[in-house]
């Protein structure tokens, strides 16, 4: 436990904004060595933690409440939430634009999650929850800000979220290594596919291992087994080699590692589609481009103000990529019929990497092995630079294909890791003859050709008025989601929800008929009763009566073009010498 007077200090410290480690290493400095501490900087990290409240500045609350109510009553798809504690303080808040609902409707299959990120005045950490979009880019599904990094906080955060998206969990999220994530994630994403950042794993290997005698020699075959392990046996084997090599068996970071290997070893995580994510690199970079909009001392209220200007930037750039792959066409580099065929349907972005694919057959040479029943079994043989300046080496990769429905199989996994044909794979296929894959090998979230219902919201929130229309649309819009997703459940809520369509489509077609037959007859010159104030007027001359062609006025009409300088002068001269005769 702190003592009192330590426990005023990181407080004083923690207020002035000296950052932890600075702190921690004064104390050492005074206590005179860290064997004479009473704590560790565990310690100290765990109570800053559990101490941080926001200390809001006055309105601030109010402020913030109000800005979210304010968004809410322009669109009442946004989602917000806010934690008190005992004395009515904010503790935690989440909150989720109308768009970035929709959108997770299509992209749940995989978020990140880091809060690595503090963005304001209050030392609260950002934790948003990022996505990937058709282009490959990021994209924001929710945002939070946290008082503390606990597991209670991770709970709420994450239930929050949960209840914003109707329940509906995602199918795998990537985090740090934080413990109480871990622990969070399992109580409230149970059935979701956990994964560890590989980054933040592989970068603590010279503060873990960096004292051995051998450190080099552990550090390249750690990272040969990591990155280039083809098999679950192949990477086991390796390791345990490693270990009774370097008599590793007492290294409680190695061994914690090795007993969580298939949250984050590449080869265990491999046959899960990560849409070809390793780390949690997306929410790292999604916090490095808040930079753009806020800064340390930026307060709450501002910051959530921010985050909509950041939203709207993203979406922006989303749009701009979207006109490129409708109204472009990528070349091909192989004029292969299976590269037409992803010319057609996948965005420009997603294309590219398939093309990189397409690249690699140069260095990959595929054979047949052996047959078993339907199933013809290849070896592609891969040339592979080496890491830093080693030579060349030859991997051989082992491909099933099935002819009769064209089903093939690849030991690297791409395809089910990044949905992306791999080159083993096509240079099996065109070996075999295969001008055009099945659909299923087309993944749809890449596709450019789906009209996807988010798109077609706004997340424009501004005083401004807009037209009849737009308002209609934003008032329908999020009813219409929540009811779609309702009817998706079961075949009887489909049932249901389709005869009650079909009834308010008849309904709504013979309003918008008499609508427009009562429109028409308010055009029209009356015909029934003033007939005989209608002289020479028949009924087939009768017509919709349009606003009179604005006439030009009589006279010289004026001159539009723009004239030099050195005209204007002539012009002027000749006028005064007009005037003088």
């Amino acid at each position: 436990m702190l003592d009192s007077t330590t426990k005023r200090k990181l407080e004083l410290n923690d207020q002035a904004g000296i950052t932890l480690s600075k702190s921690f290493q004064s104390f050492v400095v005074e206590a005179g060595g860290y064997d004479n501490l009473p704590f560790d900087e565990r310690s100290c990290r765990n109570y800053i933690s559990e101490a941080r409240r926001l200390r809001l500045g006055d309105g601030d609350a109010e402020a913030l409440s109000n800005y979210f109510c304010r968004m809410q009553s322009r669109n009442s798809n946004f989602f917000y939430v806010l934690d008190l504690d005992g004395e009515s303080r904010i503790k935690n808040v989440f909150w989720a634009d109308a768009r970035s609902r929709a959108t997770y409707d299509y992209f749940s299959d995989v978020i990140t999650f880091d809060t690595t990120y503090l963005t304001n005045s209050y030392d609260m950490p950002i934790a948003p929850f990022v996505g990937v979009n058709h282009h490959g880019q990021s994209i924001l599904l929710g945002c939070g800000l946290l008082s503390s990094e606990n597991t209670e906080s991770f709970i709420w955060l994450f239930k929050s979220w949960l209840t914003c998206m109707l329940g509906r969990a995602p199918k795998a999220i990537i985090t740090d290594q934080c413990r109480a994530m871990a622990i969070a994630i399992e109580e409230v994403f149970p059935n979701s596919q956990h994964r560890l950042c590989l980054w933040h794993i592989m970068k603590k290997i010279p503060a873990k291992l960096g004292s051995h005698s051998q450190y080099k020699m552990i550090k390249k075959q750690l990272k040969t087994i990591v990155y280039n392990s083809l098999t679950v046996d192949e990477c086991d084997e390796n390791w345990q080699k490693m270990i009774k090599e370097f008599n590793l068996d007492n290294n409680i970071w190695l061994t914690s590692l090795h007993e969580e290997r298939n949250k984050w070893m590449p080869v265990y995580v491999k046959d899960k589609f990560w849409a070809g994510m390793s780390t949690s690199q997306r929410s790292e970079s999604m916090n490095a481009f808040f930079d753009d909009y806020v800064h340390s001392k930026t307060s709450l209220k501002q910051f959530v103000e921010q985050y909509d200007n950041a939203l709207k930037s993203k979406i922006e750039n989303e749009k701009k990529l979207d006109f490129i792959s409708f109204n472009s066409i990528m070349p091909v580099i192989t004029g292969y019929p299976i590269e037409r065929q992803f010319q057609s349907v996948y965005t420009n972005t997603i294309l590219k990497l398939f093309q990189d694919e397409l690249r690699g057959l140069m260095f990959c040479n595929a054979s047949l092995v052996k047959e078993e029943e339907t199933t013809l079994i290849f070896e592609v043989v891969e040339t592979m630079l080496g890491i830093k300046g080693e030579p060349l080496r030859k991997v051989c990769f082992v491909v099933h294909y099935t002819g009769l429905d064209c089903q093939v199989k690849c030991l690297c996994r791409l395809f089910e890791f990044r949905g992306i044909l791999c080159r083993h794979v096509i240079s099996v296929l065109i070996m075999n003859g295969v001008f055009e894959v099945p659909m299923n090998y087309i993944v749809e979230r890449w596709c450019k050709n789906i009209k996807r219902g988010y798109q077609s919201i706004t997340n424009l929130y501004d005083d401004h008025s807009c037209d009849d229309v737009s308002y209609r649309r934003k008032i329908l819009t999020p009813l219409i989601y929540e009811i779609q997703h309702l009817g998706e459940k079961n075949d009887k809520c489909c049932s249901i929800l389709v005869d009650i369509l079909k009834d308010a489509k008849d309904k709504l077609i013979a309003i918008d008929f008499e609508h427009s037959s009562a429109q028409n007859d308010c055009d029209l010159i009356p015909i029934t009763n003033d007939c005989e104030k209608l002289k020479g007027v028949t009924i087939s001359s009768v017509k919709t009566i349009h606003s009179p062609l604005k006439v030009r006025a009589r006279g010289r009409p004026p001159t539009k073009r723009k004239q030099s300088v050195i005209e204007q002068i002539v012009k002027k001269s000749i006028t005064k010498a007009r005037k003088k005769v």
